[in-house]
């Protein structure tokens, strides 16, 4: 497959980006804003996707293209790829391996890009400069979705077409930032990325996006947790129903092994479909506890569908390298 990449820096502005496909004609601009939809009134957070896709397809709009949505596997490689920019180590081999696990899945017709921004004081600022920088691109006909990923001011996007799957109806100023999730089937996990019944990579990915999206540090995986973990899914397969209460006791087990453990929190469940709908439920029912600073490492498994999350407060500090793993040799582990 061809791509070809751009690199240009300047005292303002950085920039990088790689793009798989080719570029599309120059639409036709509306001159009249009567069907521009409005944006709503957002909080002023940085990154915030809602108010950035509501801002681009409303100058889509203006050029009566269709809107775009934004997809949470796109802005899950928009995490890898910004993170690793951030340390100093993208390039087009990397953004191969990313297109590769979680692009390429997503249909057989996809093209996708990526580039990378910064440094902005606000959304504003860097849609004004994406929309230049980008523009053919940005405003393609044929563009179906978008991933967003933002930090200190840094942003890196991630565009596609040709996807296989979209949603029903596509608002073009959606009220909230949840994103569109392929159906359970798409894409298939990789079966070498497979680690207690889970797609580690992937349950990592998309949990450390919702923590880095509050400001939050990337969770760690503790050992000792993922195994117990394990032990409570079996014990749950066994029984033929979920317990969060025995018999077989996470805390007991946990510091019956002299795990140097501040605080434990743990949450069970059944009716596993996968990583993503596994980190859908944790967010909707228990994402104070997801998101909380306090919790650094987890450990998760699932067995027949009975599925079992452990989070754990360590009395010291731990610092992630690949908060979106590609693989299972990318995760960071910890005891």
């Amino acid at each position: 497959m061809k791509f070809s990449i751009l690199t240009t820096v300047t005292a303002a502005v950085m920039s990088v980006s790689v793009a798989f496909g080719a570029v599309p004609a120059e639409p036709e601009l509306l001159t009249s804003p009567e069907s521009m939809p409005a944006l709503p009134a957002l909080s002023s957070y940085q990154g915030n996707a809602q108010q950035i896709i509501c801002q681009i397809n409303r100058d889509r709009t203006r050029r009566y293209l269709s809107p775009v949505f934004l997809h949470r596997t796109l802005s899950d490689a928009a995490l890898s790829l910004g993170q690793r920019y951030a340390d100093g180590n993208l390039n087009s081999a990397y953004f191969d391996r990313v297109f590769n696990s979680r692009i390429a899945p997503l249909g057989s017709n996809v093209l996708a890009s990526y580039k990378v921004l910064g440094t902005f004081a606000n959304d504003d600022d860097y849609v004004d400069r994406l929309e230049q920088s980008i523009y053919d691109t940005l405003f393609a006909r044929t563009l179906d979705a978008i991933g967003i990923y933002e930090y200190a001011g840094v942003y890196t996007v991630v565009l596609a077409s040709g996807l296989r799957d979209r949603p029903s109806s596509v608002d073009s100023c959606p009220n909230t930032s949840t994103q569109y999730s392929p159906p359970t089937d798409t894409p298939l996990p990789s079966p070498s990325n497979i680690e207690n019944g889970v797609d580690l990579p992937a349950f990592l990915c998309a949990i450390n996006h919702e923590r880095i999206a509050a400001r939050t540090d990337a969770f760690a995986v503790h050992t000792a947790l993922h195994n117990e973990a394990w032990e409570q899914a079996k014990q749950m397969s066994q029984l033929g129903h979920y317990t969060v209460d025995g018999p077989r006791k996470v805390d007991d087990s946990i510091y019956g092994q002299h795990v140097n453990m501040k605080e434990l929190y743990w949450v069970a469940g059944d009716s596993f479909h996968n990583a993503n709908a596994l980190v859908d439920v944790l967010m909707s029912t228990y994402g104070g506890k997801v998101l909380d600073p306090k919790y650094q490492v987890i450990g998760v498994a699932q067995k027949d569908g009975f599925w079992s999350v452990i989070l754990g407060s360590l009395y010291r500090t731990v610092r992630t390298r690949n908060s979106c793993p590609l693989t299972l040799g990318d995760v960071d582990y910890t005891s």
